[in-house]
């Protein structure tokens, strides 16, 4: 049975105000934990009952990968300033010619005022952990403070099984093994970090000693860990190519270039002996038959140019993504076995030959489809996969089962509105986007999408977004 180290904390005022590395930071970091443990454990006359046992308990905690954290959601407030008398106050003795602001920027909690911190513990590892979570438990009710002074909080610490860590209310956060650049990050302890923080502490209290001043020894010892938030996708990766200098294909043609670079794809498939979930018929081609769930596969994405006022909406690159959360090795394949591929259309004529990237052009519109962001709009039209019957209230009806389908959680969103005009430069009304016959007849609008939270790219939702449709871009917030 799998069990979880569970310490909770309860804020004792519904604000909060620590600091990241990157400003306000919310939810506290299990390395801001970790440190409050430590001083909670040694604090006055605990500090006589520090043991070796302790120590290994902290030991421990320290070397479990990045634990998960469930926490109420939070707000950060209107900046304020606060006056507060300077550390020289023996030099001046008017208290208000010696006040210096310190900025303040507080998180307000919501929902709750409770953050629980969750390790991993698997069945053969329990005999083991069983002491030093019983031990950090006891360890945990001795917390008095996390984030600044003025964070006063209650901890308590308990071992619970899955049920009862699913039972628990709150965001989760996940820690995230996937590179994601300019994603949120949390400081987490690792290794060698309760003796990093006690050399420092040693190296403050004796700074003064002598007849010169030492400065203390900053803390060192950390992991920094990318977090998801339960209302955050997972990464996506994959292939990026761009076509030569005067190749292009026309916007409203982007399910024809789909339809080329998916032979392409297919025909190198077959040719190699890369193994792809469900097989190279399913995830390549996507030949999913009558199956009302849409297996893993490919998306062919040929991307607009719309980076710019005045751009035509031209496609000159491509994309092949594969599904959100993938572990990137198809994608990885693709961009090595397709690279110097001709491309052909279904009579047999050059379109082209597939380049790496390598345009300064080709990463800025690149990373519009690509990129980390809240706001989204459409550049080629959402087909609804249900008909509307020419109701709007009907077509945002249809739109939720499409977010379904692409595999965005409807709690993600936070605004939606259609609409048939285009939304970018070069774009053009639905009516007007060559569809593969399996999608004549369906409804078109363009979309605007708002996240809760930034949101990874590429995103494409509708009937068509294996295939060039419902292509998103990112507005700039």
């Amino acid at each position: 049975m799998t069990r979880h180290l569970c310490i909770s904390v309860t804020f004792l005022d519904p604000w909060f105000h620590g600091q990241g590395d990157d400003g306000p930071e919310w939810p506290p970091s299990p390395m801001r934990l970790f440190q409050a443990l430590i001083a909670g454990a040694q604090v006055g006359c605990h500090g006589r009952e520090w043991s070796q046992a302790t120590a290994d308990a902290f030991r421990w905690l320290e070397s479990r990968p990045a634990p998960m954290m469930i926490a109420p959601g939070a707000t950060r407030a209107a900046t304020f300033t606060l006056f507060v008398p300077s550390n020289d106050g023996d030099k001046v003795p008017d208290r208000q010619s010696r006040l210096t602001g310190k900025t303040l920027r507080p998180h307000r909690l919501l929902d709750g005022v409770t953050v629980h911190f969750l390790w991993r513990i698997e069945q053969n590892e329990w005999r083991t952990a069983e002491p030093h979570a019983a031990l950090l438990c006891r360890q945990a009710r001795r917390l008095l403070a996390l984030g600044w002074g003025i964070d006063q909080v209650v901890g308590d610490g308990r071992v619970l099984s899955e049920t009862e860590v699913t039972a628990l209310s709150g965001l989760r956060w996940i820690p995230s093994t996937a590179h994601r650049p300019s994603a949120p990050a949390w400081r987490t302890p690792t290794s060698g970090s309760l003796d990093d923080l006690e050399e420092v502490y040693r190296s403050f209290v004796t700074r003064l000693e002598g007849s010169r001043f030492q400065p203390p020894r900053r803390f060192m010892t950390f992991e920094t860990v990318a977090y998801l938030g339960a209302l955050v996708l997972p990464s996506r990766p994959y292939a990026a190519f761009e076509l030569p200098d005067g190749v292009a294909f026309r916007q409203e043609d982007a399910a024809r270039a789909a339809a080329i670079l998916r032979s392409l794809t297919i025909d190198r498939a077959l040719q190699d002996t890369h193994a792809f979930p469900g097989g190279s018929e399913k995830y390549v081609a996507g030949h999913v038959g009558a199956a009302r769930e849409t297996p893993p596969r490919f998306s062919y994405l040929p991307l607009p140019t719309v980076d710019h006022p005045h751009a035509g909406g031209m496609i000159r690159r491509l994309l092949i993504a594969e599904p959100f959360g993938g572990d990137g090795s198809h994608a990885r394949w693709a961009q090595w076995r397709l690279s110097q591929g001709r491309l052909r259309d279904e009579d047999g004529n050059e379109r082209g030959l597939l380049l790496d990237p390598w345009q300064k052009a080709s990463q800025s519109v690149i990373r519009r489809y690509v990129g980390l962001s809240r706001s989204w709009w459409s550049v080629t039209p959402v087909i609804l996969p249900g008909f509307d019957d020419g109701k709007y209230s009907k077509a945002m009806r249809v739109l939720v089962v499409a977010l379904n389908q692409a595999g965005i959680p409807l709690e993600a969103v936070e605004d939606a509105v259609l609409q048939k005009a285009p939304l970018w430069p070069g774009s053009q009304h639905p009516r007007c986007y060559f569809r593969p016959r399996y999608l004549a007849g369906l409804p078109g609008w363009h979309a605007r999408l708002v996240f809760r939270q930034p949101v990874p790219g590429p995103l494409a939702v509708g009937a068509g977004r294996h295939v060039g449709l419902g292509l998103f871009a990112a507005t700039k917030e």
